[in-house]
């Protein structure tokens, strides 16, 4: 299957999407994990950051646990 000029691979993608949970869970990590400091960190942009994180982007990319999730549900 095709999957055109992709900047990023499929484990970058879940990264992003780690990134994007660890923000909306710890506070104090919210200044630290902005979408422009992630877009930077990875060479896009905000947009594709967002497309990513709402699912608009890379879809196909099966989602998969953050370390963090795996922690958070065995308490």
């Amino acid at each position: 299957m095709a999957r055109g000029n992709r900047k990023l691979t499929d484990d970058q993608v879940n990264e992003i999407r780690c990134l994007e949970r660890k923000r909306a869970y710890h506070a104090g990590l919210a200044n630290v994990y902005q979408r422009k400091n992630i877009a930077n960190k990875y060479g896009v942009s905000y947009s594709v950051v967002t497309s990513i994180v709402e699912g608009f982007a890379y879809k196909d990319v099966k989602d998969t646990w953050c370390d963090e999730d795996y922690e958070k549900n065995e308490k």
